[in-house]
């Protein structure tokens, strides 16, 4: 139930607003079935790397040579980013969904503020699951891969692992948000699902069908693709890692603008 401040009382402060939508976040159902899933889909792709690294060991020294690193931020992390962007999308669009979004811009008048209140929520939650199944996996790939040379395992020593660990983490956070934003502009769970999963899992891939040189430009500004870039790690993209994190803020700033325009510019 909303309290509604009586007439004359000031309207609720922003850190009483965060509090409101941390609360919110917290209770829905769907937050935790999407950790679990986020869980799920770790574990199944530490399997996968598993099973690649066994393949690598069975290799001659030819195909060793020419191997794909084992590295989460590529088999892990994408799905994970996808599933954190889910969390963004339903702290959102559930509230249309439902119709509590009356209840809640009859609490909170200011539609900016309250959108402000989601993105401070939302980029908690998404930076600390990106940190954390970044990390564990990252850990988990390190003890897998043990003194095993390049191109297999990317990293020299553990610290090596970090940036990377820490770029992942960035763009899950981006994910969440762009997510969130894209949820006030579509008011649809369904709808904004299915453009997170193109953004982060459907167009990389589709990506790697499209002629050189223009693989890699477009495959370089895609979402998932900015983990190593902003992190300065080697790869085959093109962006320096203050230009990967230049559109990765981009892809934040113009959903998140987009959906403050579309939240109070249209009815509720």
């Amino acid at each position: 139930m909303t309290v509604i401040p009586p007439a004359g009382e000031p309207a609720a402060s922003m850190k009483d607003v965060v509090a409101a939508e941390w609360l919110k976040l917290r209770t829905m159902r769907s937050t935790w079935a999407i950790w679990a899933g986020a869980a799920a889909y770790t574990v199944v792709g530490l399997v996968v790397i598993m099973m690649h690294i066994g393949s690598y060991d069975h290799a001659p020294p030819e195909e060793q040579a020419t191997f794909e690193s084992a590295d989460p931020a590529v088999a892990v992390m994408p799905i994970v980013a996808f599933f954190i962007g889910c969390l963004g999308a339903l702290a959102i669009t559930t509230e249309f969904s439902t119709g509590s979004i009356g209840p809640s811009l009859v609490a909170v008048p200011r539609r900016r503020t309250l959108l402000a209140a989601k993105s401070v929520v939302v980029a908690c939650a998404a930076f600390a699951g990106g940190a954390l199944f970044a990390g564990l996996s990252q850990i988990a790939v390190l003890f897998l891969l043990g003194d095993r040379p390049p191109p297999v395992n990317p990293w020299v020593n553990w610290w090596d692992a970090v940036p990377t660990a820490a770029g992942t983490a960035l763009v899950t956070l981006a994910a969440g948000l762009v997510a969130l934003g894209l949820g006030a502009v579509l008011r649809s769970t369904a709808a904004t699902v299915a453009v997170v999963g193109a953004l982060t899992v459907v167009l990389p891939s589709f990506a790697h069908f499209l002629p050189e040189p223009l693989h890699l430009r477009v495959a370089s500004v895609l979402i998932p693709n900015l983990a190593p870039q902003v992190a300065g790690a080697e790869s085959a993209y093109l962006l320096s890692p203050p230009a990967a994190l230049a559109v990765l803020t981009f892809y934040v700033v113009v959903a998140l603008a987009a959906g403050a325009l579309c939240l109070c510019r249209r009815d509720a």
